[in-house]
């Protein structure tokens, strides 16, 4: 019943099972009155269920790259006699660590940390382009003064241009690096593309293909930027300088 859920906690137990589908009944009807009414919980579930998607997408991708450490920590969750995961067991944070460890393990520890940080940030790109909103142009100078305001760092945030075709629609704090780096949604000729910011550096500059995605990364006053964009897109290069110019 809808008095159940009496607090935003009340739904962490219930999420998982939620997004699944085998919630029923008074149980269904109770998340779903709350998540109307709680924006925050709402685009909780909206990324939880963002996050299973990836992983469903990208299931074989994901599984020719997972190590011997990740098969068997998933294999701590499932059923004896069973070869289905538990998956009311796996929330959002405990998704994005498996999506990210199966993509080369945290960004800051790998082999080719280059490589890793591309994949996580291809991921978080798909995942925030589903669940986000990405409707309405939003003002830079305006997005800048937020995220200083809020997060205690400053970025400066290239602007929307009608002659690069680009677009800022959203920004928020990209999951797939703890929160650490400024995520920037643009629409760049009407597709989805990505800033991040990362105020550490890595000492790099390349593009790197992962997941489907290309990502263009450097390191540029003791931080480190990545633009993805989806596919092989014409003219990436032209783009990249544009972010490059104005990014700082």
């Amino acid at each position: 019943m809808a008095e159940d859920i009496r607090n935003c906690r009340d739904v962490e137990a219930r999420l998982t099972p939620y997004v699944d589908g085998e919630s029923g009944g008074d149980a269904r009807r109770a998340m779903d009155a709350h998540l109307t009414a709680c924006p925050p919980c709402r685009e909780h579930a909206l990324a939880e269920r963002g996050a299973r998607e990836l992983i469903r997408d990208h299931r074989d991708t994901l599984r020719a790259a997972a190590p011997d450490a990740l098969r068997a920590r998933c294999a701590a969750h499932v059923r004896p006699g069973s070869r289905a995961i538990v998956r009311r067991w796996i929330p959002l944070s405990l998704a994005a660590t498996l999506l990210l460890a199966a993509a080369g393990a945290t960004i800051f520890s790998v082999t080719r940390p280059v490589d890793a940080l591309a994949a996580g940030f291809a991921l978080d790109h798909m995942k925030c382009f589903r669940v986000c909103d990405t409707d309405h142009p939003i003002d830079a100078s305006v997005v800048e003064s937020a995220w200083r305001r809020e997060e205690g760092w400053p970025i400066e945030v290239p602007r929307s241009d009608p002659a690069e075709q680009l677009e800022l629609v959203n920004v928020r704090r990209c999951l797939s690096t703890d929160g650490l780096a400024a995520h920037l949604l643009y629409r760049w000729r009407g597709q989805p593309l990505s800033l991040y910011v990362l105020p550490r550096a890595l000492d790099a500059d390349q593009v790197v293909e992962e997941l489907g995605h290309r990502t263009a990364v450097w390191t540029d006053g003791g931080r480190t930027y990545a633009v993805v964009a989806p596919g092989h897109p014409d003219d990436f290069t032209d783009v990249v300088h544009y972010v490059r110019t104005h990014a700082r």
